[in-house]
């Protein structure tokens, strides 16, 4: 039967703040007790900062124009201007 390290230490009374060492197969070990596990409370949730109403209400959009789109080819790229390295023979 082989024990876990958790179910082994479970059986060991341990102290709050102290350090445990010893040799176990030629390595040193080295245990430190930090104390209980503490649960950080919960958070109540307070149901008077949920926000149901909006604090801004926008108008609807107008109707401005209609555009209505086609496929065409799109227009060629201006050719760009190459400039002259000056060595004119």
């Amino acid at each position: 039967m082989s024990l876990t390290l958790a179910e082994a230490l479970g059986q060991v009374d341990l102290e709050t703040g102290r350090v445990y060492r010893c040799r176990v197969k030629g390595q040193w070990v080295e245990l430190r007790v930090l104390g209980p596990v503490v649960e950080p409370p919960l958070a109540k949730f307070d149901e008077s900062d949920v926000m149901l109403d909006p604090w801004v209400e926008f108008p609807p959009p107008a109707a401005v124009a209609r555009i209505t789109g086609r496929f065409t080819t799109p227009p060629l790229p201006d050719v760009p201007a190459i400039p002259s390295d000056g060595d004119d023979s």
